[in-house]
């Protein structure tokens, strides 16, 4: 009996653990290689380019995920490219990676729209230099009243954002959706 208590509570403590380890790790791999993919970053850099280089990744990242069968791994957040939407099952997560800003401040804007899953969020930069630097965090309740949860973000120009999102229940899931604007 001691034996099945024991594991019992091994095993809460696990779960438990695993539904608070939120963090930006799987962006910041994606940003890292972004970094590798676009060299060192240039402020005088004109948009219209940039902006092409942006969508020439999108459309790959697209076809990944459509030919793949699933979203599995970070997906695009276009900053002032509208809405993006999904839901989160069950103890999983989603991650969004933004192009590098162009602007000092951005908002992030979550709107959890159905579900009743407790899900926490993490927003991280990262710059060329590779540091991944937490700017802020929340914890939408488990409850079903829709929220909307604005994240100002200040001194990003030049730096990727990540926004790392888990859900962490077990059996409820989490219907959002995700826009990033500058501010």
């Amino acid at each position: 009996m001691k034996k099945i208590i024991i594991t019992i509570i091994i095993a809460i403590f696990a779960c438990n653990f695993q539904a608070q380890a939120q963090n930006c790790n799987q962006g910041a791999k994606l940003a890292e290689k972004t970094w590798e993919k676009w060299g060192p970053w240039k402020p005088n850099i004109t948009l219209i380019p940039f902006k092409a280089e942006v969508q020439k990744i999108k459309n790959v990242w697209n076809w990944i995920a459509a030919n793949g069968g699933a979203t599995i791994g970070p997906r695009l957040l276009e900053l002032d490219g509208g809405n993006e939407s999904g839901n989160i099952a069950g103890q999983t997560k989603s991650t969004f990676v933004t192009p590098p800003s162009f602007d000092d401040r951005v908002e992030i804007t979550i709107n959890k729209y159905d579900g009743r899953a407790k899900t926490g969020v993490v927003i991280c930069v990262q710059g060329r230099d590779g540091v991944t630097t937490q700017k802020a965090s929340y914890e939408f309740p488990n409850d079903r009243n829709g929220k909307v949860k604005k994240f100002t973000l200040n001194n990003v120009r030049g730096k990727i954002i990540i926004v790392a999102m888990k859900n962490q229940s077990v059996g409820n899931k989490f219907k959002y959706r995700i826009n990033g604007k500058k501010k």
